[in-house]
C-alpha cells in the first residue's frame, strides 16, 4: 500500500512538471523584504505555485488569485502557516511542508506572491 502511494504521488509530481514554462518572467523587486520572500518562494513555494501543481494557484494565474487576494493578507498568511486541510489530507501542508521555516519567512513568501500578482496585473493592463 505504501509503495502504491509513493508511485501515485511521484506520478502527480511528474505530471505537474510537464507543462510549458510560464510566458512571463518572475517579478524581481528592489525591496529587501520582497527579495527575501522570493528566496523562500523559489526554494519551497514554487514547487507547486509555479505551474499550479495539485490545484495550487499558479503565480501567473491572475484569475486564480483574485478571490484569494480579496480575502486579505492575514487569511493568506494563516493558510500558508497552518496549511489547507481537506477531508482526504492536505491540499497544502503547513509551511509548504517545510516546518523549519520561520513564520516570518512564510509571510515574506506570501508578500512576494501578492506583490508579484500586483505587478503581473499591472503589466496585463492596456
Amino acid at each position: 500500500m505504501q509503495r502504491l502511494l509513493v508511485v501515485v504521488l511521484s506520478l502527480l509530481f511528474l505530471a505537474g512538471c510537464e507543462g510549458k514554462a510560464p510566458q512571463s518572467e518572475l517579478p524581481i523587486f528592489d525591496d529587501p523584504q520582497l527579495s527575501l520572500g522570493m528566496n523562500t518562494w523559489m526554494q519551497v513555494c514554487r514547487n507547486c505555485h509555479l505551474t499550479g501543481v495539485a490545484g495550487a494557484p499558479a503565480i501567473h494565474d491572475a484569475n486564480a488569485w483574485q478571490a484569494r487576494m480579496k480575502s486579505g493578507r492575514e487569511k493568506l498568511y494563516k493558510s500558508a502557516l497552518n496549511g489547507i486541510a481537506t477531508d482526504s489530507g492536505w491540499s497544502m501542508p503547513p509551511k509548504g511542508g517545510m516546518q523549519q521555516l520561520s513564520d516570518q519567512q512564510v509571510k515574506l513568501a506570501v508578500d512576494y506572491m501578492l506583490a508579484a500578482q500586483q505587478q503581473l496585473i499591472t503589466e496585463q493592463r492596456p
